[in-house]
């Protein structure tokens, strides 16, 4: 009633156009995204949208990578035997998932820290399985070996050295180890390649592991190309 009454009398202050209650801009990048994603006024930009659609699916993919060997060291640990199964690729997948963990705390890039820290459990857990069903005659077990421990060292001479040193590009440096041992690790499936030659057999490389390798390498080039601009995303 009194609200009707001082418009009657205009007294009520005079109601601002439509367009001037429009809420402002967000002034950055992460509130327009956000806005954008609440059916607010702002749309993301390509870019944008890479930035967190990639790595948010590069999140699933990575875990995807690293938990891919388990089901099949669970199922081998039932029959007591590994079979064609190439664990190479799993133990290097260790040094592999501790390096992007380090390069992603020392960025403080928390896609990349989860990306990797849930795969840490898995590939631990899929190595203390696999180990044992290797015994004593397991052709590949001095390279699982001899991988294990000599990246194990590697790791801790690099982060001696970063310290003690007092290096101040740290990061830069995890993230060339890092990237190494990715490459190592995206070549690995192709250790048994002369026995999948000769015997016209391709088991030995694993299929839910490629899959997982190619569609996670796509996404985090994607994002290192489109949103973060760091080339040791997009580079290896």
């Amino acid at each position: 009633m009194l609200v009707a009454l001082l418009l009657a009398s205009g007294l009520a202050p005079a109601r601002p156009p439509l367009r001037q209650l429009a809420a402002p801009a967000p002034a950055d990048a992460k509130a327009r995204v956000l806005l954008a994603m609440r059916g607010g006024e702002a749309r993301m930009s390509a870019a944008q949208a890479f930035g967190l659609y990639a790595p948010a699916m590069g999140v699933l993919t990575s875990n995807a990578l690293y938990f891919s060997a388990l089901p099949a060291v669970l199922a081998a640990r039932k029959t007591g035997d590994l079979g064609p199964f190439n664990p190479l690729p799993s133990t290097i997948m260790i040094h592999s998932v501790f390096g992007w963990l380090c390069y992603g705390l020392a960025v403080s890039n928390p896609w990349i820290v989860a990306s990797n820290l849930p795969g840490a459990g898995a590939v631990l857990a899929t190595f203390a399985v696999m180990l044992p069903l290797m015994g004593n005659s397991h052709p590949a077990l001095s390279a699982c070996q001899l991988t294990f421990v000599g990246g194990a060292m590697a790791t801790l001479c690099l982060w001696t050295g970063l310290v003690f040193a007092k290096v101040a590009a740290r990061a830069t440096l995890v993230g060339y180890f890092a990237s190494a041992i990715f490459v190592v690790l995206a070549a690995s499936p192709l250790s048994t390649i002369r026995t999948v030659l000769s015997t016209r057999d391709s088991a030995s490389i694993y299929t839910p592991l490629t899959l997982a390798q190619c569609a996670n390498t796509l996404l985090w080039t994607v994002y290192g190309v489109a949103a973060a601009n760091d080339v040791f995303v997009y580079g290896p």
